[in-house]
């Protein structure tokens, strides 16, 4: 058996350890990703990527472009620890450490017949660099679902929370009460990764804004969910500190149907969707995601753009644009409190 030293490669030695396997009649399954704080879902996930082939190689990214990605706040483990815990997995047969954001160069090396990803991703959704190289190789794409709730960013707040707890035990009350932490961490996030958002979490979100207090439970609240990059660019350019809004994932245009709001009143409309985008904008932090309000209402340009780019009938208004994506900064829990 291989030790974990011997099982990480470097991008020159992968095209030799490559043909050994092709020689030998081995089929290679690919993934690559972070990696960071390895937990319980990320040995599942290889696990089951590992048992598509024979062998299962892992590519993981430098630690210049996980801070690309995820902030300045990451890794939390450095890369070469990293491809030794990996390495240590006995479902993983080698790790190659790539420079950067993309797997292209390591990809184009490696000629996999199997590609592996995870489930929030989809062919149309992979980066589009290593997806032609991939196409290219005439790889097999497959897609594995998420295991559980695990995920390095809620492991990290984990950690945050526990810390606070801490503080507020030593501080003699002074502190944030943790069991409000799901509100104190609540922060406006302006940096994504370029991970996409799945469908389930966007329901979620979705079930959230609507389970809000309305005035008479009229609910007048209709969301429009916004994934397309020349529908997001062109709505950000609307809205004057939105420019970041092109890079989240997903773009949610809340609005209102004045129609249907309690007593036709637009100061009702106002604040039933208010309250809908904070249990949206709450949602996403308790999912882990990052999220960032803008306001639409009451400017008239913005209203009329926005109701010409989704082709909004005249009694629903859009009210506000929330930016929504998997975080790439780091900000601690606070409150604007001065009592």
């Amino acid at each position: 058996m291989k030790t974990p030293e011997e099982k990480i490669l470097t991008l020159a030695s992968l095209p030799s350890w490559r043909e050994q396997l092709r020689s030998c009649g081995r089929k290679l399954v690919v993934t690559n990703g972070v990696f960071d704080l390895l937990h319980r879902g990320h040995a599942q996930y290889l696990r089951e990527a590992g048992a598509f082939g024979d062998a299962l190689l892992v590519c993981i990214n430098d630690d210049a472009g996980v801070r690309q990605l995820k902030g300045d706040g990451r890794p939390l483990v450095a890369a070469a620890d990293r491809a030794y815990l990996l390495a240590s997995l006995e479902a993983v047969t080698a790790v190659v450490i790539f420079p950067g954001t993309k797997a292209t160069q390591a990809l184009e090396l490696a000629q996999p017949d199997i590609y592996v990803k995870g489930g929030d991703y989809s062919e149309r959704t992979l980066d589009r660099e290593e997806y032609a190289v991939l196409k290219a190789a005439k790889t097999q794409i497959r897609f594995i679902p998420f295991v559980g709730d695990f995920s390095t960013t809620n492991l990290a707040r984990q950690i945050q929370k526990s810390g606070s707890e801490k503080t507020a035990v030593s501080s003699s009350g002074s502190g944030l009460n943790p069991a409000l932490n799901f509100i104190f961490a609540r922060r406006s996030i302006r940096k994504f990764q370029s991970r996409p958002v799945s469908a389930e979490m966007i329901t979620d979100l979705s079930k959230a804004a609507m389970a809000a207090p309305s005035a008479c439970a009229k609910n007048p609240w209709e969301l429009f969910i916004v994934t397309d990059h020349g529908l997001k660019r062109e709505l950000a350019s609307y809205l004057p500190n939105g420019g970041f809004l092109q890079q989240a994932p997903v773009a949610i245009v809340l609005c209102g149907n004045i129609d249907i709001v309690h007593g036709g009143e637009l100061s009702y409309l106002l604040q039933d969707c208010s309250a809908a985008c904070q249990n949206i904008l709450l949602a996403a932090t308790a999912l882990g995601l990052g999220a960032c309000w803008l306001g639409v209402h009451p400017r008239q340009e913005r209203i009329k753009a926005v109701r010409s780019l989704l082709q909004l009938p005249k009694n629903v208004i859009p009210i506000a644009g929330i930016a929504v994506g998997w975080p790439a900064e780091s900000k601690p829990p606070r409150t604007n409190f001065k009592g």
